[in-house]
């Protein structure tokens, strides 16, 4: 088998919906819990491509992409974006949670996330100042403890470099265990902690 990192194209959009489906169940197959398979990709993977392709990277294992990396440089930016050119579309097809039936839990959740207020907060706007950039990077189990996640963050950390950015944040489950211990081994600490997620970050 041989793998490969390689900078995402528009073309890599199956992948992605199909990639962050399979590992949206803190890092398992959230397949069963959607009734839409598309739901959770137009949130956490398809805007970051439509917005900033030379922010994103694809992990392909023989050819075929089977983990990404996306993100953006500039958290303020990209949230501006989404509120006025990617979510309101997506809040007409996906109503809030509680107006259909037969929707699971984490289906649910998925639909309020689309339509939260944003987060004008003091200490939203001071995380965002001090690590502006921020990630999200999902690989499936036959790319999964063969180094390709820390390449993939080197290969975006690399980037971020290049465009001047003083830091990076991404959020995690606090269920995700593993996920929580790869983020530390490397370099990311925690910068502020809820109850149900925690944020890290890192200074360049």
């Amino acid at each position: 088998m041989t793998q490969n990192i390689r900078p995402a194209a528009l073309s890599d959009m199956p992948y992605l919906y199909e990639i962050c489906l399979k590992t949206a169940a803190n890092g398992g197959d959230a397949t069963a819990l959607y009734s839409d398979p598309w739901l959770v990709g137009q949130y956490f993977a398809a805007p970051y491509l439509a917005n900033d392709p030379s922010a994103c990277f694809v992990a392909e294992l023989d050819g075929v992409p089977r983990g990404y990396i996306v993100g953006t440089t500039d958290t303020a930016s990209f949230e501006r974006w989404m509120r006025e050119s990617w979510l309101p579309l997506l809040k007409q097809r996906y109503p809030p949670a509680g107006t259909e039936s037969g929707l699971s839990s984490m289906e649910q959740w998925m639909r309020s996330v689309l339509h939260e207020e944003p987060d004008g907060s003091e200490e939203k706007s001071r995380l965002i100042s001090e690590y502006p950039a921020h990630l999200h990077i999902d690989l499936l189990p036959e790319l999964q403890g063969m180094g390709t996640g820390k390449l993939l963050i080197r290969t975006f950390m690399d980037a971020l470099k290049k465009r001047n950015s003083p830091g990076l944040h991404l959020s995690v489950s606090k269920k995700n265990e593993r996920a929580v211990a790869f983020y530390e081994k490397t370099g990311f600490s925690v910068i502020a902690d809820y109850s149900n997620a925690i944020t890290m970050g890192m200074r360049f």
